[in-house]
């Protein structure tokens, strides 16, 4: 399923606008992919995204869905920075447990997804 986004070209009130995050509303995140090492007990994973969540994401007001392929957005209605896409890749490179690490760009997080 291919979700699409509202046709800017439509006049829209400022409302709508917000409603349907587009526009100057539009919020932005991005996707991660990494692998743990070969070997990694799933507890010891568990404990590293449980440290990812706490260290990397909550502490600079972002959210995170997914496990070692997932989505980072910012909370609240705001877009994520390249301050934050450089701030999850660095602590993700720096765990000792991760060996492959991809960050992807910011995207749209509300349309243009395929399903």
């Amino acid at each position: 399923m291919n979700i699409k986004s509202p046709s800017l070209n439509k006049r829209r009130s400022r409302r709508l606008r917000k409603k349907l995050r587009i526009g100057e509303f539009k919020e932005e995140g991005f996707e991660i992919d990494f692998k743990f090492k070969a070997g990694v007990t799933s507890e010891e994973k568990l404990d590293v995204l449980m440290k990812f969540i706490t260290e990397a994401i909550e502490n600079r007001n972002l959210a995170f869905g997914g496990g070692e392929n997932g989505f980072v957005t910012r909370t609240g209605r705001s877009s994520t920075t390249e301050e934050d896409r450089q701030a999850v890749r660095s602590w993700l490179q720096s765990c000792s447990a991760i060996e492959q690490v991809q960050v992807h760009p910011n995207q749209n997080a509300w349309y243009g997804w395929v399903e």
